[in-house]
């Protein structure tokens, strides 16, 4: 399987991002419906719990590719995903250098796949930076 060079990428999502920037929310929700509809169509119906949270870590992982490792946690009330070697976060530092804002698709991409597989409703809580480029945890509140 071919591997894509990450300094290329950083360029491609830098660029892809600032030539949407007027819509920039817009692209990031539809991204992440998107996604979490493959997710959805993948899983097959509804999946809860443990279950839930090792389909949608497979997904982010295996499918979507999008770091090097992906942990999706959760007690029913919460949901986390721990995201290290984010290969999206390279193209957002830059863009946070020039002023410029960031896209990060992976949030909405929870959001969705918890209403969408999990038929919870969610709401962001936070997003944790560690202060390593491409790490982070994305936390959600889940009812």
């Amino acid at each position: 399987m071919a591997q894509v060079d990450r300094e290329f990428f950083k360029k491609y999502h830098r660029a892809v991002t600032k030539s949407v920037s007027g819509g920039l929310e817009k692209v990031k929700s539809r991204m992440g419906s998107q996604w979490a509809d493959e997710f959805r169509a993948r899983a097959g119906g509804k999946l809860q719990g443990e279950i839930f949270q090792r389909a949608l870590e497979d997904y982010l992982q295996n499918e979507l590719r999008f770091c090097d490792q992906v942990k999706v946690q959760g007690n029913g009330e919460d949901l986390s995903i721990e995201v290290k070697g984010c290969h999206i976060c390279h193209g957002n530092e830059e863009l946070r250098r020039e002023g410029e804002p960031a896209l990060c698709p992976i949030v909405p991409t929870g959001l969705f796949s918890i209403s969408r597989v999990a038929g919870r409703k969610a709401t962001l809580q936070e997003v944790r930076k560690h202060g390593v480029v491409g790490e982070c945890e994305i936390r959600y509140g889940v009812s």
